[in-house]
């Protein structure tokens, strides 16, 4: 009993390290072009387009250093793969100018377990150009998302007119949790709950036998 007692509260030990918060923000981030494939705090930040990804200090459009997705003409939006995958996301945007954007556009997250799509979440933008929004997602495993501003009806902005110019996506403060652990993982640990019960049963028939 001692012994099946440990592994489960050893298991469970391992499944709250897994399932612990993390936050991630740019501010020991240098400022400038921020390379494709970049991983921070467990993070791994790329672009749509392959290119046009920095950060800086945007004033009141971010948090001190932020991350931001070039450029406003070509539609370019975030993507983000996150190590052993989450169960809850969230983070903070901004410059949602209202001279480049119309009432009712928005903020579109799309969660993904590899290529499946598993959820997409809006935010309606307030149009104040600051950094005072977030979005999120806490449900269903998913190891990669996308965010974008986007019309009303999640077509990314390519351009084409004042209004209509895509803004510049500019995201900081990304928390997330509930990692568990994968397939293979689980499956030695019920290897070990398998090895832990057929012994236990050895050790029954024994004593019965020598009773």
């Amino acid at each position: 009993m001692k012994l099946l007692a440990s592994s489960i509260a050893a298991i469970a030990a391992f499944t709250a390290t897994n399932a612990m918060a993390q936050t991630v923000d740019f501010e020991s981030t240098p400022s400038g072009t921020l390379a494709q494939g970049t991983t921070i705090g467990g993070i791994t930040f790329t672009s749509q387009t392959g290119s046009g990804m920095g950060v800086n200090n945007f004033g009141a459009e971010g948090d001190g250093q932020s991350l931001a997705i070039f450029d406003d003409t070509n539609g370019n939006f975030l993507k983000g793969a996150i190590a052993g995958g989450a169960t809850a996301l969230s983070f903070t945007f901004g410059n949602d100018d209202p001279g480049f954007s119309n009432p009712g556009d928005l903020a579109w997250l799309q969660v993904f377990n590899g290529a499946t799509l598993v959820n997409t979440v809006t935010v309606v933008l307030n149009r104040d150009d600051i950094m005072n929004q977030s979005i999120s997602y806490s449900g269903l495993f998913f190891d990669n998302f996308t965010f974008a501003y986007t019309d009303a009806a999640g077509n990314p902005f390519t351009g084409g007119g004042n209004a209509n110019v895509g803004l510049i996506e500019i995201v900081d403060n990304f928390r997330y949790s509930g990692a568990v652990p994968e397939p293979a993982t689980w499956a030695l640990l019920m290897l070990g709950f398998g090895v832990i019960g057929g012994s236990m049963r050895a050790r029954r028939r024994t004593s019965v036998a020598f009773a």
